[in-house]
């Protein structure tokens, strides 16, 4: 009986075991980072990217000071970045307040890192421009053919409540050089941008990024 017993829980503890090695494979194909398969272009020489990131680190309530490590989602970071950098382009990183863009610990789990998140863990380059961002305050927007907002949670601290990321993005907007676009809680960035009448340049749009369902099924209040 006893024999039973161990040869049944070696069975299980394989069977675990296995599980917990194919997982990142298994998130993957059920959609997790998924490939991209549409239409590429080629990108001229001398283009320039900016992508910019959340100086918050804490999850926490109004009013509060301490709460679980948050930031940047990596992958929603890495991704366009090295996608920008690998079209040939120069690529800026931007944030607030400049100086370090946190990460959300979490992001860089064994369960959901990506390659292109283990690549940046192998960048010293990537690495310096996160410790050491460029504060949007310093920045000309219309000097980028793109400018990319990456998500996180720690974007819902600072992106959506900037006055000055509002009106840089209008500015850019307005150019007609550059292209605009975010992530999940990076599309925060944009609602303070306004059209030259002073109104919401959102108003009307449809809009892609986290949604309140998600939100609300995630449990974070």
């Amino acid at each position: 009986m006893k024999a039973t017993l161990l040869k049944i829980l070696a069975g299980v503890t394989a069977v675990l075991l296995i599980l917990i090695l194919a997982l990142p494979s298994l998130l993957h194909k059920a959609g997790l980072h998924p490939e991209y398969t549409g239409q590429k272009h080629t990108i001229s020489t001398g283009k320039k990217a900016l992508v910019i990131g959340t100086n918050h680190g804490i999850l926490n309530a109004p009013g509060e000071t301490t709460g679980d490590p948050t930031g940047v989602q990596i992958s929603e970071l890495s991704h366009p970045y090295y996608t920008f950098l690998d079209a040939g382009m120069s690529v800026d990183v931007g944030s607030i307040s400049g100086g370090e863009i946190p990460i959300d610990p979490q992001t860089l789990s064994r369960m959901i890192i990506s390659p292109l998140d283990k690549r940046y863990l192998d960048d010293p380059s990537l690495q310096a421009k996160m410790r050491n961002s460029i504060p949007i305050g310093d920045i000309d927007f219309t000097q980028y053919d793109t400018v990319f907002l990456a998500g996180g949670w720690g974007a819902a601290y600072d992106l959506g409540y900037s006055v000055e990321l509002g009106a840089k993005i209008s500015e850019a907007y307005y150019s007609e050089k550059t292209i605009i676009g975010g992530v999940c809680h990076g599309v925060l960035g944009l609602i303070k941008a306004l059209d030259k009448n002073g109104n919401l340049l959102i108003a009307g749009r449809n809009m892609t990024g986290v949604t309140d369902k998600q939100i609300t099924e995630l449990g974070i209040t």
